[in-house]
């Protein structure tokens, strides 16, 4: 008996600590969180936010379990402390208990549920069973879809009245992959419970961002919308023939699609964005097109973008290598949309272009880049491909075609890109 109360009030001490401490550190303060640790993001967000907080002032314990009340409480604080309208009762929890509020808020809201003998068992580690049952229902009630990464782990084993739910746990990609195959039976842990609020919760909106980088010699600049995502698409832009060099600033002064990326004129693009600059001892975009493809790769690979949706796209010389470019390679690119950029009509290709979405852009009155050239081979591609079409800007020379097709036509043209 004195054991068990000695147990209780340690517990119940433990958690008053856990909740009562400041989340206004730079830093974790947490000497068993380390950086490279897969939960360390998801602790790190946690605790800023006021949800999760620590075992003691230097541990978090990532790998101990959390118990059903615990769980209820920090529901409840998510959602800011509702009043609860009346106690949950069962047959092991009272409503003087340091987490009634909390239960009683859970069970009221349809989240939680007790035990068919009338218990709650509040001190119970929950299992992650349990845990993808409480979420199943919070999304019914919240009328609220997770936001995780959607990558299904492995199920080693699990109890046949959750399995509705943890298939939709595991859907939706509230289960971690870091453990690989998963007992459902078992407890839970407070890394994975980090891990899986974190997921399930959408985190405010991260401004996009147009970062310069380098890759083998190649200056890029990338585009990171928003609230990004695994899965999202890429476009990709190639410059004419004044953004050559080693100053990235120049695509975003004088480049058109560049610039109106900078300046905001495109509003928030629901894509990453990827545009090297081609160095000045290059000649076009053909013979550079080898490391093109592996910077393309290694932006694909870093931010997990969906290789069937990268897009390309270019004006001027930027125009003609994205002809060149989806000659190459036939099956990197989903859509392509070449401004302003010559192209030869021959059979074959014609013949590598005919499952390929294809929107050219030209202007009446270029002297530059004679329009002719992608007229020609449009009218002939479309014979055989009906994805392909041509918009042709009347009293527009060549340094026109980006203004007309990306400020006149910019919505349509991105909604087409990104498929």
């Amino acid at each position: 008996m004195k054991a068990r109360l000695l147990y209780i009030l340690l517990a119940c001490a433990m958690l008053f600590y856990a909740l009562s401490l400041p989340a206004s550190a730079a830093e974790l303060p947490f000497s068993d969180v380390a950086d490279s640790a897969w939960y360390y993001e998801s602790v790190e967000r946690v605790y800023r936010e006021d949800w999760m907080k620590g075992t003691s002032a230097s541990t978090f314990t990532p790998n101990g379990p959390l118990t059903r009340a615990m769980l209820a409480v920090i529901l409840w604080r998510i959602e800011g402390c509702p009043e609860a309208g009346r106690s949950a009762v069962f047959t092991d929890t009272a409503p003087d208990d340091w987490f009634a509020e909390g239960l009683s808020w859970c069970v009221g809201s349809g989240v939680f549920a007790g035990f068919q003998d009338g218990s709650f068992r509040p001190q119970d580690s929950i299992t992650r069973e349990q845990l993808a049952t409480v979420f199943y229902r919070y999304a019914g009630q919240a009328g609220r879809e997770p936001v995780g990464d959607k990558r299904p782990v492995t199920i080693q084993s699990g109890c046949a009245w959750a399995a509705d739910a943890c298939a939709w746990a595991n859907e939706h990609g509230l289960f971690t992959d870091a453990l690989g195959a998963l007992n459902l039976c078992a407890p839970a842990s407070r890394g994975e419970i980090a891990y899986l609020l974190d997921q399930y919760f959408p985190s405010e909106a991260s401004p996009s961002a147009l970062t310069e980088n380098s890759f083998d010699s190649m200056g890029y600049l990338l585009y990171t919308p928003a609230n990004a995502q695994p899965d999202m698409p890429l476009i990709v832009y190639l410059h004419g023939g004044h953004g050559k060099g080693s100053d990235l600033s120049v695509l975003t002064t004088t480049d058109g699609f560049p610039q109106y990326l900078a300046d905001g004129l495109l509003g928030e693009v629901p894509a990453y964005v990827l545009i090297p600059q081609l160095p000045e001892d290059q000649r076009g975009w053909k013979p550079a097109s080898e490391t093109v493809m592996r910077l393309i790769d290694k932006v694909c690979e870093e931010n997990r973008i969906d290789r069937s949706r990268v897009s390309l796209t270019g004006h001027s010389m930027g125009g003609t290598g994205t002809w060149d470019l989806a000659l190459l390679y036939p099956d990197a690119f989903s859509r392509i949309a070449p401004m302003s950029g010559s192209v030869d009509t021959t059979a074959s290709t014609l013949a590598a272009f005919q499952n390929t979405p294809a929107w050219a852009f030209v202007g009446e009155d270029d002297v530059v880049v004679k329009p002719e050239s992608s007229e020609q081979f449009v009218a002939m591609l479309e014979r055989q491909n009906p994805d392909a079409k041509i918009t042709v800007f009347p009293e527009t020379d060549h340094v026109g075609v980006p203004q007309k097709a990306w400020l006149e036509h910019g919505g349509e043209l991105l909604k087409w890109l990104l498929g």
